[in-house]
């Protein structure tokens, strides 16, 4: 009899000890972030490292585990992103494509997983393609181009001006969009006659130099200039001045008034020394900020993919050395960290 009752207390113990780790288990599993994919168009580019380390800290903050990975501005390298983020079973994507199509099979790949995808800069405006996405953030570009027509119009109005675009050689569409939603702007006004648009072919300063040069070359007549970042407004600048002509807050009367798009640090720093007249601020912190919150809604507040907003457009707010309310990008991100 007491072996019999030996050996029913060891079972229980047995039994117990089998549950304890099976709940053990369990308790680390539910426990386990939450994987959010990214795939990154070009790391080097400012805007997209700010938009990513918003992404990082929001996300870490809400509890996700956030990964990224780089596609260094090659579009068939971005679809081999997301095939990486996908083998390492992320629970979402955001992607930021350098070109749309390109990726869509691996889009494809990804709602086949029923993984959420949450696209960024595939369309420039509400109600456009669907893409297969779960949803999208969309800058108002469009809105940025009109007002940089009107800018010009109203500067120089009286006069007939020549007006050139300097844009991005990779196809990105919202780039694509915004210089030529800024050339159709500019036909709205009699007095403004574009001439042409070159394209920056490595996304910086010393690529832009020498495009500005050549549209010089063959308009030396040109007064206004619109660049679709910081960088080539920046760039533009700098041939302007070697070519030993004014900019326009040096002389308004005979000067080139440049505008650029996107608002980082060193586009700001431009206006405050008068190379640049004003930018447009992309919104980058607050385009990775609206990401994390549209997947925290679903994930941790148990909020229906569907129930939630197809289309999250991020506003585009011109800044020029008069704008007393603008937040820098720095400032935004240590705010979110702070929170």
């Amino acid at each position: 009899m007491k072996n019999k009752n030996y050996l029913f207390i060891v079972s229980c113990m047995i039994m117990m000890l089998i549950l304890s780790a099976c709940g053990s288990e369990n308790a680390a599993s539910g426990n386990d972030a939450l994987k959010i994919g990214v795939s990154i168009p070009a790391g080097a580019n400012n805007t997209v490292k700010n938009w990513f380390e918003a992404i990082k800290i929001s996300g870490e903050k809400q509890g996700f585990e956030v990964i990224g990975i780089d596609s260094q501005s090659d579009p068939s390298k971005q679809v081999g992103t997301i095939d990486n983020l996908l083998t390492q079973n992320v629970d979402a994507l955001i992607v930021w494509p350098l070109d749309a199509n390109t990726v869509q099979p691996a889009l494809d790949r990804a709602v086949a997983k029923n993984i959420p995808v949450l696209g960024v800069d595939f369309n420039v405006a509400k109600g456009g393609k669907g893409y297969n996405l779960t949803s999208q953030v969309i800058f108002d570009r469009g809105a940025s181009a009109t007002e940089a027509a009107k800018l010009f119009a109203e500067t120089f109005k009286g006069k007939d001006v020549e007006v050139a675009g300097i844009g991005m050689a990779i196809p990105v569409p919202g780039n694509i969009f915004v210089m030529s939603k800024f050339k159709e702007e500019t036909a709205n006004y009699g007095h403004l006659k574009w001439v042409e648009q070159q394209d920056n072919p490595t996304d910086n300063i010393a690529g832009a130099a020498p495009i500005m040069a050549n549209i010089l070359t063959k308009n030396p007549d040109v007064r206004a200039v619109f660049t679709y970042n910081d960088e080539t407004a920046i760039g533009a600048a700098q041939a302007i001045k070697n070519a030993n002509k004014t900019l326009y807050e040096e002389d308004p009367e005979k000067g080139i008034m440049i505008i650029g798009v996107n608002a980082e640090k060193s586009g700001i720093e431009a206006i405050e020394q008068g190379k640049v007249h004003a930018t447009f601020n992309l919104n980058p912190i607050k385009a990775g900020v609206e990401s994390v919150d549209f997947l925290n809604q679903h994930f941790n507040e148990g909020a229906k993919l569907e129930e939630l907003p197809k289309e999250i457009v991020i506003p585009v707010p011109m800044v020029d050395k008069d704008t007393e309310d603008f937040v820098s990008w720095e400032e935004e991100l240590n705010s979110i960290s702070a929170d």
